[in-house]
C-alpha cells in the first residue's frame, strides 16, 4: 500500500510535466565552414572529391539537370538537383554562390551541386 502511495503521485507528477511539452525548433550553424572558396580556374585543378564553393553565375543549361557556371576566370560543366533550386528561379544574371563536390572524369571536371545560394 505504502508503495502504490509513492508510485501514483510520481506517475501522475511525470504525466502532468509532459502534457505541456512543446518541442522547439532548432536552427542550424551560421558562420565560417570548411568549404573551400575557390575559382573556377582553381576548381578545375582539385582532385576529385573535393568540396568547394564557387561564386559566379549559371549562365546556361545543357539539358536535364546539367548547366554552365561561369565566373571571370572560366567555364564549369554543374550538376544541380531540381530540389537544390529550392522553388527559386535563377537567371544568368543572378550573382550565386554553389557548394558541392568535385567530378574528375577522363577528360573533364564538374561539380555536384548540393547547395546553392542566391547573393543579393
Amino acid at each position: 500500500m505504502f508503495k502504490k502511495l509513492i508510485v501514483l503521485p510520481l506517475v501522475l507528477f511525470s504525466s502532468l510535466s509532459f502534457a505541456n511539452y512543446e518541442p522547439t525548433q532548432q536552427g542550424g550553424f551560421s558562420g565560417p565552414n570548411t568549404d573551400v572558396e575557390l575559382s573556377v580556374k582553381q576548381a578545375l585543378e582539385v582532385k576529385d572529391d573535393t568540396t568547394v564553393s564557387l561564386t559566379g553565375h549559371i549562365v546556361l543549361s545543357n539539358g536535364g539537370e546539367d548547366y554552365w557556371f561561369e565566373d571571370k576566370t572560366g567555364r564549369i560543366l554543374v550538376e544541380i538537383d531540381n530540389h537544390v533550386f529550392k522553388n527559386q528561379t535563377v537567371t544568368p544574371e543572378m550573382l550565386v554562390t554553389i557548394v558541392g563536390e568535385v567530378d574528375n572524369d577522363w577528360s573533364d571536371s564538374s561539380v555536384d551541386v548540393d547547395a546553392l545560394t542566391i547573393n543579393l
